[in-house]
């Protein structure tokens, strides 16, 4: 499990830097957040959560930012092989995480309780 850690944790640093630097393409934000990477037990399949930034959210961007995000997957496999030494890195996929809003939610509900009780 320990190598399965420092992986992730190393495919979670260099997918961020070719996001910010590697992506010239404008349909794809640069700032966005990987929040969790979870590997296959086989390292043949990664899935990426991210955030997305504020303004993506609000002018519901996502499903465009995520299409292009995954058409571009081969071309970040292609330069983290340049940089991390594996002997095969994994195909990636990049998924919404959307556990930011849902414990908003959940915090808006138990401080609405609250209120109520008093």
């Amino acid at each position: 499990m320990y190598r399965n850690q420092r992986i992730a944790y190393e495919l979670k640093k260099q997918i961020a830097k070719i996001l910010q630097h590697n992506l010239d393409d404008i349909r794809i934000n640069k700032f966005s957040t990987i929040t969790d990477i979870v590997i296959s037990k086989d390292f043949t399949y990664a899935k990426i959560f991210i955030i997305l930034s504020y303004k993506e959210e609000k002018l519901k961007k996502k499903k465009n930012s995520f299409f292009y995000l995954n058409k571009a997957t081969e071309y970040i496999r292609y330069l983290l092989k340049e940089k991390i030494k594996l002997r095969k890195i994994p195909k990636i996929k990049f998924f919404l995480d959307s556990s930011f809003n849902k414990g908003k939610n959940i915090n808006t509900i138990l401080d609405n309780l609250k209120i109520k009780k008093i």
